[in-house]
């Protein structure tokens, strides 16, 4: 039989006292099964005593020894974390005397566990407190529920704050709307205001308002799911501001199926809805651009004067290549096939060109087609429904099976190489003929330039005997005659002079390297010194480049231009002629080289204060024998035709610019050292 530990003997009768332990031994397995125990605290002794209950609950063995425990036997076992706040509470119960009450953890054996204890002061008849008893229950079972469901109050609490969301607890019976905070935020309205379904349409975009509305409505209605999923929009009630809002919610119906309560959450989605948008323009907009790239695309393909045809090979059951379709075409197919594009796309090669199998071209796309390498070629084309001519063609691989061919018919092109090849060869026989040409007259010129002036010289040295040794026996009229021979001898002596050197100008070209004009000019100037003397005149030389040409020529070129400049001065002005340099503009180069953009070339001045001439007629003077001055000047009319061949031959032009009375300028165009 269980009995409390330290019970003190009784004076009762024996039926008596069997009757009390057995109602002692039932209040104690009523104890038992709801895991209360009971213990009594005497103060004077600072000993507890109880029954087995709480003996169990501290691990305590029980046995016919133990009367009593130290208190701190059972304050020892409480959880370190709530001995403090126990032991205060057992202080402020024994002081103040009201009811003792604490929840706290006991470690036992390892094992931590909830208990929940009550207790009062025991007073004796002088009014002084003598015991504090009560009772302990073990309430593990319900803490631990406690404490899970505070868990996931906490977790769902935590996830709800941490998602943003806010939540929303209607009751469609009472009306009554409660709001978290978020949920006020919102809807533009701040913690503190006062929510019911009216603001809450009120807070709703105006073209989100009915709607949303009526699908609340909706869920509300006996036998509906009860499941709220929406987006719509809010508009501010104090701040205006536009939102987007997902609303997730339930209804919980009642037995009878009445909606008796409306729960959910709402969570901002404007960012998402921003995206989508953005996201949307940016699909629209690239659709727009692919949709003009297309545009110009084909706009470009039929622009084209190339015909562009993209097909796709058809293979039979052993993957060979037996046909293509012809799935797009440009305009210029019009020029090459003569027939439209609607005319070939859809269909297959060689239905509509047959003889590309007899030419090769079929050939041709199936192994591009294959190796994926490109090809061109061109073939002469033929077929049974009047096609014909030379086609030029390239293939080119697109994506894994099919090819895009550009090709031109070139007919006209080939019937007009095939003039010009008449034409070269008859070129080539001119050419040959113009070459023998071009050996006889050179031939002629050696023989004039020799030959004719043997019987010069004799007729000078005739002239001469006649001047010197039978001048006194001359008339006057018979000396005037003689020098008349002698001038006229001279004169045809200096004239087959210059046509040999204009000839060899022409058909004789030194080796070329870089020269320095400057030093051509220092030798011009050198032998050009006494005439320079004699005219009083000044030659004002800057530095000049070098370029790549013939020494000698460039000699002849300069020394020309200095000649005709002190030859051409004017009666009391000493001559000045200035030799200037500089890189040529390409709008100031002559007609002739203005074709060459890429060669740069350096403008070269020479000008000079002599008698000048009308530029109308400036062509003439780089004519051979053309004077402008025929009468008051000597000389043949030679050497500026000269000058422009030898320009001419290393690449370049001369120019001159003039006014009658004002002295002239001549520009010479050579092209720079690359």
């Amino acid at each position: 039989m269980n009995r409390p530990f330290a019970a003190k003997s009784t004076s009762l009768l024996p039926d008596e006292e069997v009757l009390l332990l057995r109602s002692y031994d039932q209040l104690q397995t009523a104890l038992s099964i709801g895991l209360i125990a009971t213990w009594f605290w005497d103060l004077g002794t600072d000993n507890v005593l109880g029954d087995p209950n709480l003996l169990r609950m501290f691990g305590i063995r029980e046995s016919a020894e133990i009367t009593s425990l130290p208190l701190r036997i059972f304050t020892d076992s409480i959880h370190p974390d709530d001995r403090s706040r126990v032991l205060q509470l057992i202080d402020q119960g024994v002081q103040s005397g009201r009811p003792y009450e604490a929840e706290y953890r006991i470690v036992v054996n390892n094992q931590t566990r909830w208990v929940l204890a009550r207790g009062r002061l025991t007073y004796a008849d002088n009014q002084q407190p003598f015991a504090f008893s009560g009772v302990l229950v073990d309430v593990t079972d319900r803490k631990e529920v406690e404490l899970r469901s505070q868990i996931a109050e906490t977790s769902f609490r935590l996830s709800v704050e941490s998602a943003r969301m806010g939540t929303w607890d209607y009751s469609p019976l009472t009306g009554t709307l409660i709001w978290s905070d978020r949920t006020k935020e919102l809807f533009g309205l701040p913690p503190t205001a006062t929510i019911d379904y009216t603001a809450f349409l009120q807070g709703l975009h105006p073209d989100d308002r009915e709607r949303t509305a009526q699908m609340i409505q909706a869920i509300l209605q006996p036998g509906s799911s009860g499941r709220f999923d929406c987006e719509y929009r809010t508009l501010g009630i104090e701040d205006g501001q536009l939102r987007w809002i997902r609303a997730n919610g339930q209804v919980l119906f009642n037995e009878q199926g009445i909606a008796n309560r409306f729960i959910g959450t709402v969570i901002d989605i404007t960012a998402d809805k921003e995206a989508e948008s953005l996201l949307q323009r940016r699909v629209d907009e690239q659709t727009r651009i692919l949709e003009q790239q297309a545009l110009e695309l084909r706009t470009t393909l039929d622009a084209s004067l190339n015909s562009i045809i993209a097909m796709t090979a058809i293979r039979d059951e052993t993957e060979t290549i037996v046909d293509f379709m012809m799935n797009t075409a440009n305009e210029a197919v019009i020029k090459s096939n003569f027939m439209t594009p609607d005319q070939i796309i859809g269909r297959r090669l060689l239905a509509v060109f047959p003889g590309n199998k007899d030419n090769g071209f079929f050939d041709l796309y199936a192994r591009v087609v294959e190796t994926g390498q490109a090809e061109q070629s061109s073939q002469y084309y033929r077929d049974e429904f009047g096609l014909e001519g030379w086609f030029e063609v390239s293939a080119v691989k697109q994506g894994s099976n099919g090819v895009v061919v550009t090709y031109n018919n070139i007919t006209d092109r080939k019937q007009a190489e095939l003039a010009a090849q008449h034409q070269e060869r008859e070129l080539k026989d001119a050419n040959v003929e113009l070459q023998r040409s071009n050996e006889n007259l050179q031939q002629f010129a050696h023989i004039a330039s020799h030959d004719l002036q043997e019987p010069l010289r004799r007729i000078q040295a005739f002239s001469d005997i006649l001047q010197n040794q039978f001048l006194d026996s001359l008339s006057d009229g018979e000396r005037d005659m003689v020098r008349r021979i002698q001038k006229s001898a001279q004169r045809m002596q200096m004239l087959i002079k210059d046509l040999l050197l204009y000839s060899q100008v022409s058909t004789q070209r030194d080796s070329f390297t870089i020269v320095s004009l400057d030093i051509v000019l220092e030798d011009v100037v050198t032998d050009l010194e006494m005439t320079i003397a004699e005219k009083n005149a000044t030659v004002d030389v800057s530095p000049l480049p070098s370029v790549y040409g013939s020494a000698s020529r460039l000699r002849q070129l300069f020394q020309n231009l200095i000649t005709n400049a002190l030859k051409f001065c004017q009666t009391g002005v000493s001559p000045l002629i200035q030799i200037r340099y500089r890189t040529a503009q390409t709008s100031e180069l002559p007609p002739a080289l203005q074709d060459d953009s890429r060669q740069v070339f350096w403008l070269i001045t020479v000008t000079d204060n002599g008698i000048g001439f009308d530029e109308r007629y400036k062509d003439r003077i780089f004519t051979p024998f053309q004077r402008l001055h025929k009468t008051s000047y000597s000389g043949t009319g030679i050497g500026l035709a000269i000058s422009q061949r030898v320009s001419e031959s290393h690449g370049g032009a001369i120019d001159v610019t003039s006014q009658d009375g004002k002295g002239s300028t001549f520009k010479v165009f050579l092209p720079t050292v690359n």
